[in-house]
Formats: structure tokens, sequence, C-alpha cells
């Protein structure tokens, strides 16, 4: 018995690429019998992204990220979709960087980097409404003109 050895060519690595959303260098390795460094080349090559595992969205800035995880509710709150740390705080990854969502609406709202904790200034539970939020300088003045 003879082993019989069949030839991949690139174009159908590429069309194992393109056939699936997201698929990785491994999978299209393993479906195909070439190596994975093979695929990498191909990928690379025709320019495709890199295969993320668990495929996290890549933004393109804060304002991105934060918008795509977001919706406008009634009233002008913002309700949270996006990711959530186990305690339920929302938080925004952008790169590898990750704030909560509440000092990211912050920041793109007022323009400038909170101080202190960021509070929410409405009765919404969980709205995430750039303006709704408030840093202790906005409390302060707050508290000082309700005096």
């Amino acid at each position: 018995m003879t082993d019989t050895i069949v030839e991949v060519s690139d174009e159908q690595i590429l069309r194992a690429l393109l056939a699936e959303d997201d698929v990785s260098n491994r999978a299209v390795a393993q479906q195909l019998g070439v190596s994975e460094r093979r695929v990498y080349g191909v990928r690379t090559w025709v320019g495709l992204p890199p295969y993320q595992r668990g495929r996290r969205p890549a933004y393109g800035s804060w304002e991105e990220a934060f918008a795509e995880q977001s919706e406008p509710v009634e009233g002008g709150h913002r309700r949270w979709t996006g990711t959530r740390e186990k305690n339920g705080t929302p938080v925004v990854r952008h790169r590898k960087s990750i704030q909560t969502a509440a000092r990211v609406a912050f920041r793109l709202h007022h323009g400038r980097e909170p101080e202190g904790n960021v509070t929410r200034s409405c009765l919404i539970p969980g709205c995430v409404a750039g303006e709704h939020q408030e840093d202790r300088v906005l409390r302060e003045a707050r508290k000082a003109g309700a005096a």
C-alpha cells in the first residue's frame, strides 16, 4: 500500500479561510492536511486579519466601543448591552485596555478624565449616559449649589 500525496494549492487554502466568518489557521490546516505555518502565510499574503480567539470585535476608538455596546433608551438614558465584570459592572475594552463604562461615558461627554469615583446622577439603574455620570468635582459643585 502506498500513500498518495495530495498537493494543496494556496487557492484551496484561501477558499477554506473564506468559507466561514472567522476560522482559525489550525482548523484550516487540519481540514486540508497542511501546516498552520502555511495557512498563516496565505492569510498574511492576501491581507486577511488574524484569527481572534473568542471573536472579540476590534474597535477603532473608545467612542466606537462604547456606542457599539450600549443603546439609547427613553428619557435620554443609555442601557449597557456589552461586556460586564463578574460583579456586574459594565466594562469597555479597547485594544489592551479596560475601563468601566461609566468612566468612559463621563470622559466622552465631559471631555476630561473624571476625578474620583464616577456615580450615576439619575434614578435609572444601570444607566450609562454620559450626562448622567458625575465625578467628585461635579458632586461637590452640585452640593455647594444646593446649600
